[in-house]
């Protein structure tokens, strides 16, 4: 890895050229795993006023917020969840005793992420939260996509039937017969990704007959840490999921900002920085990609603020239709 240039009197140095000899026969591409993706999680709606800011739990607000989402594809939801929960949070990932784990390669990417077995109880029930049925159908409200089976469809919308699902618990269900119609009807519409590569296999194909499933990690973010674009990452229709936790007084300048890109250009389409109790969201398609950005020593000056405070988290989910 380059490390950083800190003097500003010196220059870096670089040697290049070529070696000539016989050629090495190249060893097969090491094919990483993805992060397992999965359902939802049955919990009802009763979980989203025990986490969430009650703002965002207005339907007049989640109209809204869809209105704003389907002109710009990214949205910041600030003060997310209940100052209480937020604290709750934050006090726990402070704790000692979580096991974090450090992912690679090195050509990839570089941070931490948690071993989900070792958290305290709140942030299991974080996850579990950003896993359950209530959220899926929260963020189809917030979003237009059709993460639940109630969740009204582009047909439904052309029909001047469509209209945000009622995330209170008056909606009902769908005939299950009307629900396999729209299966089979969604499978129609997944995009065609390359099948030589696991990580860019078609979501219908993980998914598992289109049903809606997300994927996701706690990570941990300090001086050193990235991740980099790369020739196998995998690229979809998705919506990216971010909330931040111990941002304060961080500043631009010190990296960590998610930065999207359109795949073949250096054009930023968009930057994600870190904000604490936000949630993000944003919805990419097969021709966009994402990076973090190196933490660099600057970073290290927010400690005169805030002691033994190096870095931050962030929860990353993606969640597929």
């Amino acid at each position: 890895q380059v490390s950083e240039v800190l003097s500003e009197e010196k220059c870096r140095l670089s040697v290049s050229g070529w070696f000539h000899g016989p050629s090495i026969v190249r060893p097969e591409r090491h094919i990483e795993a993805p992060l397992p993706r999965s359902p939802h999680i049955p919990y009802d709606h009763e979980i989203l006023y025990e986490w969430i800011n009650l703002v965002y739990l207005d339907m007049d607000s989640q109209a809204q917020i869809q209105e704003e989402f389907e002109e710009r594809s990214e949205i910041l939801l600030k003060d997310f969840l209940k100052k209480e929960k937020y604290q709750l949070l934050c006090e726990a990932l402070e704790n000692k005793e979580i096991q974090w784990s450090s992912r690679g390669p090195a050509n990839k990417r570089l941070y931490e992420t948690a071993e989900e077995d070792s958290l305290p109880d709140i942030l299991k029930k974080f996850l579990q939260f950003l896993r359950s049925e209530a959220l899926f159908l929260l963020l189809s409200n917030f979003t237009g996509l059709k993460l639940h089976f109630l969740a009204p469809s582009d047909e439904d919308e052309d029909a001047g039937q469509g209209r945000a699902a009622d995330t209170t618990g008056h909606g009902s269900p769908k005939p299950e017969q009307e629900e396999t119609e729209q299966h089979v009807d969604s499978n129609s519409h997944q995009p065609d990704q390359p099948d030589n590569i696991p990580e860019a296999q078609d979501s219908e194909t993980q998914n598992g007959a289109g049903t809606p499933v997300c994927a996701g990690e706690l990570r941990r973010w300090t001086h050193g840490h990235y991740t980099l674009v790369h020739d196998t990452q995998a690229t979809e229709f998705a919506l990216d999921l971010l909330f931040f936790c111990g941002c304060e007084d961080w500043e631009p300048e010190y990296g960590g900002f998610t930065s999207y890109i359109a795949k073949g250009e250096d054009e930023e389409l968009l930057t994600v920085n870190p904000e604490d109790n936000c949630l993000a969201l944003v919805y990419r398609d097969k021709e966009t990609m994402k990076f973090v950005k190196y933490i660099n020593h600057r970073s290290l000056a927010r400690l005169k603020k805030h002691l033994n405070r190096i870095g931050f988290w962030d929860f990353s989910f993606v969640y597929y239709e």
